[in-house]
């Protein structure tokens, strides 16, 4: 007999962007291990990024439902003088006027602890009658949003069904938290209402050991350990391989946020040139700081910049690249962090180089799968020394990451997630 549950998250095709590929994936998996999930997102969201391609990745059978928000993010583009659809929640946004500064400050303080709120009142009654219908038992909400666990913790109260929440990120200790003008006051709110989450949830998961411990000094309590990870369907028909050029090809795929611009990374690639060969590509939305140093350092042949591609564009372009990089921003207590993509790249089987913390999960795990080199990200000797290392061993697959027990595919990872949905909380 298959269990029910019901996964309640904001994004969901056609939404782009790393965020979504967690909960699609389980959702292709989990019915292979006795699971039958069925989704609640949202009706009329303000996607920062769409991807329509992922719409086709929906798997079959699955059954979404949908209820509308009211968002303010209208309210906060017109400050900020953006389209809502532009607004980008998850990273830092900037204060070059007074206008974008005051929109800034309305982001930070008042939007706690998200300006996605709005979708609650729909989506507790929408889910109410889902779980009615259904005979569902158990609930995942997975955030950011973090506002979204909150209709977990209603639906554990009211309909007595066992919750988990899921943290895709931080929350108020996330990184972009640093560069918002922040007051003591929302501080306060918002580390409450994550602390009222995290004590009050059946299981709470995290995609990294220390973002456990991170999140173990705001709470103690056990946390399950879930990472991201790659789909091996994604690669069954893409053949992994360095780029025809003589040059070699380094590509950055994903958003650069300002923190993440990788000013020493440049800096090493001005002073290899032309003794090295290469070229740069960052394949995303990145900070328009990053066109700035490319202009001081003279790189604007070497180095370019294209548009966000859709997924399936952005898993041939890792394939087809010499090296890949993984900038993890510069900020304090980035240990944690490992981007989503990171495990693609290893699925790729295309080197890695990751700049951030040595004693970081990113640079843990790339030692572990032996998958590339890592230096800090300031490092600029570090940084040249690898550049001129990988260029004698040009060509090289680092790894075949293509089986399905690999420890960081999707399959092995919803096989984890289904022993937690079917774990019998009374043993």
């Amino acid at each position: 007999m298959e269990h029910n549950v019901l996964i309640v998250t904001y994004y969901w095709p056609p939404s782009g962007g790393p965020g979504v590929q967690r909960y699609l994936k389980f959702a292709k998996y989990l019915p292979r291990f006795g699971v039958r999930p069925f989704v609640l997102t949202v009706d009329n969201p303000t996607y920062p990024i769409r991807d329509q391609s992922l719409v086709r990745e929906i798997p079959d059978g699955i059954t979404v439902y949908k209820s509308k928000t009211i968002e303010p993010f209208g309210i906060y583009a017109g400050l900020s003088g953006d389209r809502a659809e532009s607004v980008k929640p998850t990273i830092e946004l900037q204060a070059n006027s007074f206008r974008s500064a005051l929109g800034s400050w309305i982001r930070a303080n008042i939007f706690i602890p998200d300006a996605r709120a709005g979708w609650l009142l729909t989506a507790k009654r929408k889910s109410e009658e889902i779980i009615r219908a259904h005979g569902i038992s158990t609930v995942i909400t997975t955030g950011p949003p973090h506002s979204v666990h909150f209709i977990g913790r209603h639906l554990q109260q009211k309909q007595q069904v066992r919750w988990l929440a899921d943290f895709r990120d931080p929350w108020s200790r996330v990184y972009y938290n640093q560069l918002l003008p922040r007051t003591r006051m929302a501080e306060q709110v918002d580390e409450k209402l994550e602390k009222t989450v995290l004590k009050q949830a059946d299981e709470v998961i995290v995609v990294s050991r220390p973002q456990a411990e991170n999140f173990r000094k705001i709470s103690e309590r056990g946390y399950r350990v879930i990472t991201n990870g790659f789909d091996p369907d994604d690669f069954q028909s893409i053949a992994a391989g360095p780029s025809l050029s003589p040059e070699l090809m380094i590509r950055h795929i994903g958003n650069i946020g300002e923190a993440a611009v990788p000013d020493a990374f440049l800096k090493a690639v001005a002073e290899v040139s032309p003794a090295i060969k290469l070229n740069v590509e960052f394949i995303g939305h990145v900070h328009p700081r990053l066109h700035t140093v490319l202009n001081e350092l003279g790189l604007e042949k070497s180095v370019s910049v294209k548009d966000y591609l859709p997924h399936r564009k952005a898993l041939e372009k890792m394939c087809g690249a010499d090296l890949l990089l993984l900038c993890i921003p510069d900020t304090k207590h980035m240990q944690h962090h490992i981007p989503g993509k990171f495990f693609e790249y290893l699925g790729s089987g295309r080197p890695v180089l990751v700049l951030g913390p040595e004693d970081g999960e990113s640079a843990r795990i790339l030692r572990e799968q032996e998958a590339g080199y890592t230096a800090e990200f300031n490092d600029i000797g570090k940084i040249k020394t690898a550049l001129e290392t990988f260029s004698k061993q040009a060509g090289r697959t680092i790894s075949k990451a293509r089986m399905e027990n690999h420890p960081y595919s999707r399959i092995e990872l919803t096989k984890k997630l289904s022993q937690l949905i079917l774990e019998d909380p009374l043993i």
